[in-house]
C-alpha cells in the first residue's frame, strides 16, 4: 500500500469522524431542544376565542357531551341549556360557566372543557424544521414551544441563527437568536417569548 493511499485513507477518516461528530451533536442539541419544548401545553391559561374548537364532557351524561366550535359571537350552544359565553375565558372558567347553566337540568353536573384546536390564533414556523407551516399559538408559547410544535429542527438547521419575525402592520420586528445560548450556556433571554 502506498504512503498517498494510507495518507487518503487517514484524512477520508478523518472527514468521516467529524461529519460523525457534527451529526452526533447536532443529535444531541436536537434532543435537547425536544426536552426543554416538551413542557405541557400552558392550555390552562389559553383564552377562548372564535373559531376555536372545544371538547365539552359532562360525566355520566353522553347527551351532553360534544365537540364544538365557538361561534362568531363567542357562544356555544349546550343542549337543553342553550348559549354559554365562553369568548376570553379559559377552558377552566368555560367548565365552570357550562356547570352553572348546567345546575337548572342536573344536579352537581361534573364538566370538563378541552381546547380541540387552536383556530383563533397562529404562528407560522418555514425553515429547517420537520413540519413547516402554521402552528396553533396556545397561552404563553415560547420559541421552545413553537419549535416543538412543528416537530424540532431538521439536521439542516443551524441552532445558532434562529429569527423570529414580529408582525406589525407598520414595522415588523425582526429579533435573530442562538439557541446553542440557551442550550448550552443556560441563556434563558434565547428562549423568547412569543407574545
Amino acid at each position: 500500500m502506498s504512503k498517498r493511499v494510507v495518507v487518503l485513507s487517514i484524512v477520508a477518516l478523518a472527514v468521516l469522524s467529524m461529519v460523525g461528530c457534527q451529526t452526533a451533536s447536532h443529535r444531541a442539541l436536537q434532543a435537547k431542544l425536544i426536552t426543554m419544548a416538551r413542557n405541557p401545553m400552558p392550555e390552562a391559561d389559553y383564552r377562548i376565542a372564535p373559531p376555536d374548537s372545544l371538547s365539552i364532557e359532562v360525566k355520566g351524561y353522553a347527551d351532553y357531551s360534544r365537540q364544538m366550535t365557538v361561534r362568531p359571537d363567542g357562544k356555544i350552544t349546550v343542549p337543553s341549556v342553550g348559549d354559554v359565553h365562553v369568548q376570553g375565558l379559559t377552558t377552566l372558567e368555560a367548565a365552570a360557566s357550562i356547570k352553572e347553566a348546567l345546575l337548572e337540568e342536573l344536579s352537581a353536573p361534573n364538566v370538563t372543557v378541552s381546547l380541540m384546536g387552536a383556530a383563533s390564533k397562529a404562528i407560522f414556523i418555514s425553515g429547517e424544521v420537520r413540519r413547516p407551516g402554521r402552528q396553533p399559538y396556545y397561552g404563553d408559547m415560547d420559541l421552545l414551544d413553537a419549535l416543538g410544535s412543528a416537530g424540532g429542527l431538521t439536521m439542516y438547521a443551524d441552532a445558532g441563527k434562529i429569527t423570529v419575525t414580529r408582525a406589525s402592520l407598520d414595522n415588523p420586528e425582526v429579533i435573530c437568536l442562538n439557541l446553542r445560548k440557551l442550550v448550552y450556556d443556560g441563556a434563558a433571554e434565547q428562549n423568547l417569548s412569543l407574545i
